[in-house]
């Protein structure tokens, strides 16, 4: 039977699949586990087929990674951008990390929790160096953004912006993660409440943040 070619659109749809395939494969068995052959499987069709898309599980891994940054970027510039006052900008950022985290739990657990998987530093000097070096500049990219609005918003050094988006971002993630594990349901059994009030409770460090700066000017 001769091979049925495929539209660009068709490529791409099916690109996609062999991603989210790939992404369950490894939230449900671990990367070690993860193989062509597998993603074959799931998607009724041969492991030959999948390479014709994909050289490596371990570039596939990185095309993971990187759509979901991409949609966490897109998800948090479009929030950023659509409000005007700087604290109404962060309290709507907090909320959309905290939403997008609880969404996509097998993307975030692939983006920020998994340890069993190759990093930029291990792929130096090999093919996958390309596509790992645009999976790390995709994973900095909502971090660069914020900490240059807050440099700019607050007119503070890219240094203390740079100090204190980390310090959002590991609160996020510690929410987010805690959610998702449901190891916060453990010891709190209604979590929404106790989620906005964390929420709230950054927020209203940064509102104190931008008081004092109004009150230096």
């Amino acid at each position: 039977m001769p091979r049925i070619s495929r539209t660009p659109e068709q490529v791409d749809t099916f690109r996609q699949e062999i991603l989210d395939a790939a992404l369950h494969l490894i939230i449900e068995h671990g990367f070690p586990e993860l193989s062509m052959r597998k993603i074959a499987s799931r998607l009724g069709v041969t492991a030959t087929t999948i390479y014709n898309y994909y050289a490596s599980r371990d570039e596939l891994y990185f095309f993971i990674r990187i759509r979901g940054f991409e949609l966490l970027f897109e998800s948090i510039a479009n929030t950023y951008k659509a409000n005007d006052d700087f604290y109404e900008k962060l309290c709507a950022v907090v909320g959309e990390y905290v939403r997008f985290g609880i969404r996509n739990p097998d993307y975030y657990e692939i983006m920020f929790i998994s340890r069993d998987v190759p990093k930029f530093l291990d792929c130096i000097g090999t093919p996958l160096e390309k596509v790992a070096g645009r999976e790390k500049e995709k994973s900095i990219q909502t971090f660069l953004f914020i900490a240059q609005g807050i440099a700019e918003d607050l007119k503070i050094s890219d240094a203390k912006a740079r100090y204190l988006t980390i310090r959002l971002w590991t609160e996020l993630n510690g929410i987010v993660s805690l959610l998702n594990s449901r190891l916060l349901r453990e010891v709190e059994e209604h979590t929404d409440p106790l989620v906005k009030r964390f929420t709230a409770d950054i927020c209203e460090r940064y509102h104190q943040l931008i008081i004092e700066k109004s009150f230096k000017k």
